[in-house]
């Protein structure tokens, strides 16, 4: 399911709080590229390339995935395929790639020109996910704005609380730093709906093991996927049987939803992590701590100033021309023993958008270590 070579259509990957069946082909697995292609740039590695000649070849992709997505399309929309179903990416048979070459020395010239060659105009700029950009301010809808308000325009009048009353609330609410450091595991069991496209739900089952280890099983009318992380190694198996090793923003991402006690040490996670503002959204206050982490990820968290619970978390994955955001929100929490746990997780990027509800959550459960081993 994770993204293998360049040529790989719409990478759509697999985790705890996202999951979305595809068909996927066999080839070398996506840990081996990042060796292959070390030091060489995306004209030495692929064909045909001529605006981003210097681009180094593992940033090729990200770039590609950040302009689908600033236009709301799929690698289709300028690419071909053959009647194999391969995607020979050097072709120039639609008009679209030519327009994108065009567009790319545009944006680079104007932020060459203007802004000292930093990112300041990307494509989502002008197109905002449609593939033309629009012309016109949009439409004001007072029942679906989200408001931010910076700290420092609330000053004096509002103090901001501290990063710790933030944090050391949010970890009340959801029971107490011991009652959570008593879990040790943790098995979920739920459907995923997709947002859009009338497909059927998928049933997956999540297993959870202290400090750092995670197992997914997604099942569905195609066949079974699954996903692991066992500390520093994290790999999938697709639905013909192939193991793959996961790189980048994506292995990254799943040793941070595999740090089991990830919630109870934000701050240390994220030595960076400011209180930013307050945003109000569906008509609550939420308090914004941000912050980078250690692989250059802008990471957003807002939690509800009453509650104190986390209710999104926004991450932003940069790329050379631009940063791709990724937005989870976290409702209906519920307890389960003596700490409480969301129930209903919606995660949206650019091109998808997914709604997870669990049915059943369960603590300190037996749990066999071998299962979170690489097949």
């Amino acid at each position: 399911m994770a993204l293998l070579t360049l040529r790989r259509m719409k990478p759509l990957p697999l985790d705890v709080l996202m999951v979305i069946v595809v068909p996927a082909q066999r080839a070398f697995a996506q840990d081996d590229f990042e060796k292959r292609v070390a030091g060489k740039t995306a004209a030495e590695v692929n064909k045909n390339i001529q605006v981003l000649k210097t681009l180094p070849a593992i940033d090729l992709f990200p770039t590609m995935q950040f302009m689908a997505a600033s236009l709301g399309v799929g690698c289709e929309y300028c690419h071909v395929t053959d009647n194999t179903g391969r995607w020979p990416m050097e072709k120039d048979d639609k008009p679209q790639k030519l327009v994108a070459r065009r567009m790319l020395t545009m944006v680079q010239q104007i932020n060459q020109t203007h802004f000292e060659g930093q990112n300041r105009v990307t494509c989502a700029s002008c197109h905002h996910g449609a593939n033309r950009p629009t012309p016109f301010p949009p439409v004001l809808d007072a029942l679906h704005v989200d408001r931010f308000t910076a700290a420092a325009a609330l000053a004096p009048k509002e103090a901001m609380p501290s990063i710790r009353a933030v944090l050391d609330k949010f970890v009340t609410a959801i029971g107490g730093a011991e009652a959570n450091a008593r879990v040790t595991s943790r098995k979920w069991k739920g459907t995923m709906m997709p947002t859009a496209g009338g497909a059927p739900p998928f049933n997956f089952d999540v297993i959870e093991a202290a400090p750092d280890k995670m197992h997914v099983t997604i099942s569905s009318a195609q066949g079974k996927t699954m996903q692991g992380v066992d500390g520093t190694d994290v790999w999938s198996v697709d639905l013909q049987g192939g193991v793959h090793g996961e790189i980048g923003f994506e292995a990254a991402r799943m040793r941070r939803l595999a740090d089991f006690h990830r919630n109870e040490k934000l701050d240390a996670l994220d030595t960076t992590l400011a209180v930013t503002g307050v945003q109000t959204m569906n008509g609550r206050r939420s308090y914004v701590l941000q912050g980078t982490l250690p692989n250059t990820q802008i990471e957003r968290l807002y939690f509800d100033a009453e509650t104190g619970l986390l209710i999104r978390r926004l991450t932003l994955s940069p790329t050379p021309f631009g940063l791709l955001p990724e937005q989870m929100d976290f409702e209906d929490y519920r307890a389960v023993g003596a700490v409480k746990l969301p129930f209903l997780i919606r995660r949206s990027t650019p091109t998808f958008s997914n709604t997870q509800k669990y049915e059943e959550i369960s603590l300190n459960v037996p749990i066999d270590a071998s299962m979170f081993k690489r097949p």
